[in-house]
């Protein structure tokens, strides 16, 4: 069964317009993590609490954009299954 170029498109927007969210881009995140960590070994120091907390929040949101990257990835399997596997 084929599908007119038209009706492609317009189910193509629909599922995109239904889709979660891509995030953001994290690698400034782990940039900022890692040298930070390299900047407390290389000073033999123990980061300050602020810092812990700055680093804590940054992998905190680096782990909630990796949730929502898995949950798009479920999204648009489930979605190419049900089309290429429609009755």
């Amino acid at each position: 069964m084929s599908i007119k170029i038209k009706d492609r498109r317009k189910l193509k927007q629909k599922l995109k317009r239904l889709a979660p969210k891509i995030p953001d881009y994290t690698c400034p995140d782990i940039d900022y993590v890692i040298g930070k960590l390299d900047e407390f070994k290389n000073e033999k120091k123990y980061p300050s609490s602020t810092n812990l907390r700055v680093l804590k929040r940054k992998l905190e949101r680096l782990r909630s954009h990796n949730e929502a990257l898995r949950s798009s990835g479920h999204y648009w399997y489930d979605k190419m299954c049900a089309y290429v596997f429609e009755d």
